[in-house]
């Protein structure tokens, strides 16, 4: 299992999102208290980074 994302429940409760290696499965697992801080902010931001759309092409700024 690797982990993919962060999203966050209503309670405000950091969840991994891992999916599986093999057979491409999702499952969610609650953040714990000694979970690396720091990846977590990384692994959240990752959309961020690569948006779905690529706005680079849609700016007037040839």
């Amino acid at each position: 299992m690797e982990p993919i994302a962060v999203t966050v429940r209503g309670n405000g409760r950091w969840v991994l999102i891992h999916r599986c290696a093999d057979c491409g499965r999702l499952r969610m697992n609650k953040t714990a208290a000694d979970d690396n801080a720091l990846l977590l902010m990384q692994l959240a931001a990752l959309p961020l980074s690569m948006p779905p759309v690529p706005f680079a092409r849609m700016g007037g700024d040839d």
